[in-house]
């Protein structure tokens, strides 16, 4: 019997020691961070109706031809994003992620200072990027990254903020009860939907003004991930806030 109880207990401890050497999937942390010579370049000026992210302006039609703006980290977390197209156009009103600098803008209801938010810089360094867009009956374009490479990745987290136009316009329009959510779905390679996060721009009629992290773990593995803006600050058009937030330091793990 001794001799039974010590094979037993010695097979019990191999067990536990082999479990204790078990280690955690490895991974290196990238960070999308929107600064370089190459990213500077990506600056439309003017904000609203540049040659970058609207393309020429055809004055028989009174309408921008679009462009073929689009940005990819290559080489860090293969992050990439382009504009959304509507009616063969890609223009940045369809929605889409612009590289933006433009900070120390009060809080504005001017639409043509959209890049801009009220901080003095990024979370990091000077650039940083400006979503538009969201559902709605009259479009379904938002925008969106993804990894261009066709691998799905854990996006750990983002810093956002809101821009100095949503800020201007919601401070005018929210009441007490008033809030806007941004809702991030994550998409396989298939279009099967990974998982879903949201961040709120307003809750109870309060706006955020500081880079703020956003955990986008809650999203699995996505090879695409789409953003959209509800809000009930409503008009009897639809959404009356401005579909717009800043974002930068965008964490995958590789």
């Amino acid at each position: 019997m001794r001799r039974i109880f010590k094979i037993s207990l010695a097979a019990t401890a191999a067990v536990i020691l082999a479990s204790s050497c078990e280690k955690e999937p490895e991974y290196t942390l990238k960070t999308l961070s929107f600064e370089g010579s190459s990213w500077d370049a990506l600056v439309d000026d003017p904000q609203y109706g540049g040659e970058l992210l609207y393309g020429e302006y055809d004055e028989a039609n009174f309408t921008y031809l679009g462009t073929d703006y689009g940005w990819y980290d290559q080489g860090n977390t293969e992050l990439a994003s382009e504009l959304c197209e509507n009616y063969g156009s890609k223009v940045y009103w369809n929605g889409g992620h612009a590289v933006s600098n433009y900070t120390d803008q009060a809080a504005t209801t001017d639409y043509t200072l959209q890049l801009a938010i009220p901080l003095s810089g990024g979370h990091s360094g000077s650039n940083f990027c400006v979503h538009n867009g969201f559902k709605s009956e009259y479009s379904k374009n938002v925008g969106y990254f993804y990894f261009k490479d066709g691998v799905g990745r854990v996006i750990e987290s983002m810093y956002v903020t809101n821009t100095s136009y949503y800020l201007g316009t919601v401070e005018a329009l929210a009441g007490a009860d008033d809030w806007t959510k941004v809702t991030a779905t994550g998409y396989d390679a298939a279009g099967t939907v990974t998982g879903t996060s949201e961040f709120y721009l307003t809750e109870n009629g309060q706006s955020i003004n500081a880079w703020t992290l956003w955990d986008l773990t809650g999203l699995g593995s996505p090879v695409k991930v789409e953003f959209d803006i509800t809000s009930s600050i409503q008009n009897e058009y639809g959404m009356a806030a401005p579909g717009y937030f800043a974002y930068d330091d965008v964490t995958v793990r590789m």
